[in-house]
């Protein structure tokens, strides 16, 4: 099985092998909503098989995901997607004291490519929900789409607020439902006449006692509340001893913190509170109209079972190379094929889920000498010219990592 540890990795755009086969229950159906991933390589690649208890897509077929599968395709990516009450965030919004003082969480610290700020994001929206507070909805700089170790930390020009993101009207709209107590703002409503800041505080998550960046820090018995709070009494007692100390100022607080990838070890919640919680910020984070019209575009023209593919070849990766993952994924999709295939069948169409060109043509011929066809983005929308300018119209990070792979 794989590790606690690589089922988190995944955020990062590990090369997992998404199985979706066509109608019928590979593994038996009565298991949970976040089945493990079972290891078919060798430890660098997962698949995952996707459960199904044979009930009704949004078109009334019968669909081979599961109810959460769905759920997740509706909220980030349907047209309008049907009413759904996120009971984590309702549950942690329930359980949290929220303070009467305005304060406010500004995360920063979020780059990276898509699958990185997504995690980060909910890193952002964890944090307040335990703390009890709101948050100024970050901003993030988009890489540079030919150079992509080039991220734009200093070129302010390339921050875009979450709006640019994705769907804040969602984010908001739900909040408000599932936790009315949050309060989420636009950073250009600070200092405004509805948003006068009071102070401007910081607390430097980097200063913790054996915080290591990139080492998930806080769980299930050791909260970040705790932490949260000991620190802001700190800067409340600072403030109280400054001289230029003001008590008829009136005003929000604002506290910058940074919102560090792989922050929380979720998976060390023996509740599984963590893990139910961390699903649900998943599901209210919604692309935009754009690469939610392109995943709809390329679905259409999906009409046969198919084995997901990451390959995670483009320039800047760092966890394997291209040739490395292209030898353990073709052996393990030989063996999802043995294990689950039938002889005399089709085998299922492979799609790969990649941003280089190059290497994608690389895995084609590879593929088809062991006996697979593959496809892919650009192949899907050969027949839409309009499709095809679309996903060329988009940045790296919304058409090439990730966001248009989410959808498949």
């Amino acid at each position: 099985m794989l590790s606690r540890r690589n089922i988190i990795l995944a955020v990062v755009c590990f090369i997992i092998l998404v199985v979706v086969y066509d109608n019928r229950d590979i593994l038996p159906a009565n298991l949970p909503l976040s089945p493990s991933p079972s290891s078919l390589g060798n430890g660098t690649t997962g698949v995952t098989t996707t459960v199904t208890s044979h009930i009704k897509d949004a078109g009334g077929r019968t669909s081979p995901l599961s109810p959460h599968v769905l759920n997740y395709y509706d909220q980030v990516f349907s047209e309008k997607p049907a009413p759904f009450d996120f009971p984590a965030v309702r549950q942690q919004c329930a359980h949290t004291k929220w303070p009467e003082d305005d304060v406010y969480l500004k995360c920063g610290g979020m780059s990276a490519g898509l699958t990185s700020i997504m995690s980060q994001v909910k890193v952002c929206l964890k944090m307040a929900l335990e703390t009890g507070v709101g948050i100024v909805l970050p901003a993030m700089p988009l890489r540079d789409s030919k150079d992509l170790k080039e991220f734009n930390f200093l070129n302010g020009d390339a921050y875009l607020t979450y709006d640019k993101w994705f769907d804040a009207e969602f984010l908001i709209e739900q909040m408000k439902q599932a936790c009315p107590q949050m309060k989420i703002i636009h950073p250009d409503q600070l200092d405004s006449v509805s948003f006068p800041v009071r102070y401007n505080w910081d607390i430097d998550i980097g200063k913790a006692p054996g915080f290591q960046l990139f080492n998930s820090y806080f769980w299930a018995g050791k909260s970040f509340k705790n932490y949260f709070e000991a620190e802001f009494k700190k800067l409340e007692d600072m403030e109280a001893l400054s001289p230029n100390h003001d008590d008829s100022k009136k005003g929000i607080t604002v506290v910058t913190i940074m919102s560090a990838f792989l922050l929380f070890r979720i998976m060390d919640d023996p509740t599984g509170n963590d893990l139910r919680l961390w699903n649900d910020l998943s599901t209210i984070i919604r692309f935009r109209e754009e690469p939610r019209a392109i995943v709809g575009n390329l679905l259409g023209n999906l009409n046969r079972p198919f084995y997901g593919v990451h390959f995670r070849a483009e320039s800047d990766t760092i966890w394997s190379s291209p040739d490395h993952q292209l030898a353990v994924d073709l052996e393990a999709l030989d063996k999802a094929w043995n294990a689950y295939g039938k002889p005399g069948e089709q085998k299922p169409l492979i799609y790969l889920a990649c941003g280089d060109q190059g290497q994608i043509e690389k895995f084609v011929s590879a593929g088809k000498e062991r006996g697979w066809e593959v496809t892919h983005k650009w192949a899907l929308a050969e027949g839409s010219p309009e499709t095809l300018k679309m996903i060329d119209d988009l940045a790296f990070d919304f058409q090439g990592a990730c966001v248009l792979e989410y959808g498949r």
